[in-house]
């Protein structure tokens, strides 16, 4: 990975917790610490091809969907 991709996909995961922050009504630590507890960084990070060309609440969406499926996960497994 270049720099240059990793300074976009950066940029974009800033724009992203800003959307985030912005839909749900969330501080902004508080969506950091959403994303950290969830790994929804990675997610970003992986989906940004295709979240960068869609709709914002496309991605919103998503990174709730993947949330919830995450803790369903985590209390399956305690």
């Amino acid at each position: 990975m270049t720099t240059k991709e990793m300074t976009k996909e950066g940029n974009y995961i800033i724009f992203a917790i800003e959307q985030y922050k912005r839909a749900m009504g969330m501080k902004g630590k508080d969506v950091i610490d959403l994303f950290k507890k969830h790994n929804v960084f990675d997610r970003i990070r992986k989906s940004y091809f295709i979240y960068h060309i869609e709709r914002e609440q496309n991605m919103i969406d998503d990174i709730n969907e993947y949330i919830e499926m995450s803790a369903i996960r985590k209390n399956a497994l305690t």
